[in-house]
């Protein structure tokens, strides 16, 4: 078990953590088939922690809650705190703040603070104190977290980056220099070389730094970073500052406009609903009903895609790679080809050839084969 939970944690905490999301799944399958709870309850947990890692809130939450109910009611150890955390995070970023502060009430034993998982539920804890803004009490769990792992001699913001999530705690209580003290600090360890810890040190570096045109440079970079990480959530985060940074630039408010909404796109598909609020507090997070009177008939297909695969199909369309498609949207390749498969099961066709070239509802049902050929 050892060496595999280990294998696991290594392709999670990798610059590709998506990795871990079909092997993780497929233990927990191959635990369930041998009818053992314990380990369904450890695979299960990681799964949960590897759709957290891309922003698949609602399926993180589920499966946090089935590696919970696999253990013993009274169960100790370390394991329910790292599934309780999940959960924490996920309720926190959907909006159910009631559920999370719930979760947030469970009593930490002194002795579980010195494992990761220990760790993990005060990180969950801290960040949704900052979503209930409650920044002082936020700072107190990052700072706990900061002095046991540097006594530890496991420093290491790939697992926590408690020095970034101080620093947003900092921000709010207006100590600016500290914050920014953190974050080079962060910038620093050798762990700042990879994407993930890059990015989220140089989205605080961006929010401590006081020219505007430096702040949309460090945001740009954090955008860039965030995307090839995998992280959906914390993409959005940035993509959300990036846009309001650009709106303040002379002459680019449109550009930031866009970015925001693009943002709060990106957010609504990981299911953030407290982020969308945040971003776009007016915009409607339910899609309008369709107005069947002013519809054309069944046989308009395209009609029934999401918007997300409306806009991935239209890039496909106009002869993007699954690459190009998912640097432009910030999705991942493997949520540009899940989109794909949807839409074309969704248009009975058989491949990006026979795609609608314009796929708005009442667009014409030319397709890029078609014009190819130049029917």
């Amino acid at each position: 078990m050892t060496p595999i939970v280990q294998a696991l944690r290594s392709l999670l905490l990798s610059d590709h953590p998506e990795r871990a999301v079909p092997w993780s799944r497929t233990l927990l399958e191959d635990a369930e088939r041998r009818d053992a709870p314990g380990w369904a309850a450890v695979f299960a947990t990681l799964h949960a922690q590897a759709l957290l890692r891309i922003g698949d809130l609602a399926e993180a939450r589920a499966y946090a809650s089935r590696a919970l109910s696999a253990l013993p009611e009274r169960s100790g150890g370390a394991l329910p705190y790292a599934a309780t955390a999940v959960l924490i995070r996920a309720h926190s970023a959907m909006g159910h703040y009631t559920e999370a502060s719930r979760l947030c009430d469970r009593p930490v034993p002194a002795a579980l603070l010195d494992s990761l998982d220990g760790l993990a539920f005060l990180h969950a804890r801290g960040l949704h104190h900052l979503t209930g803004n409650q920044p002082q009490a936020a700072l107190t769990d990052f700072l706990t977290i900061g002095r046991i792992m540097q006594a530890q001699g496991i420093d290491r913001p790939a697992c926590l980056p408690w020095r970034t999530d101080a620093a947003q705690a900092l921000l709010r209580l207006g100590k600016s220099q500290q914050a920014e003290r953190l974050v080079l600090q962060q910038l620093a360890l050798p762990d700042a070389r990879r994407p993930w810890v890059r990015g989220v040190s140089l989205h605080q570096r961006a929010l401590t730094n006081g020219s505007a045109r430096q702040r949309v440079s460090l945001l740009e970079q954090a955008v860039n970073e965030l995307h090839r990480s995998g992280d959906r959530l914390a993409t959005a985060r940035a993509m959300a500052d990036l846009g309001r940074a650009r709106q303040s630039e002379a002459g680019a408010p449109a550009k930031g406009t866009a970015t925001i909404r693009a943002a709060w796109n990106l957010a609504k598909e990981c299911g953030a609903t407290a982020l969308c609020k945040e971003i776009l507090p007016d915009a409607p997070l339910s899609e309008p009903a369709p107005d069947h009177a002013e519809r054309p008939g069944p046989e308009r297909l395209e009609s029934r895609l999401s918007s997300s695969e409306q806009r991935v199909a239209t890039l496909a369309a106009q002869g993007l790679t699954n690459r190009e498609i998912s640097a432009k949207l910030y999705l991942t390749v493997s949520t540009v080809e899940q989109h794909l498969t949807k839409v074309y099961r969704k248009l009975q066709i058989s491949g990006r050839g026979d795609l609608p070239f314009d796929l708005s509802p009442d667009g014409p049902p030319t397709t890029a084969g078609q014009l190819v050929r130049g029917d």
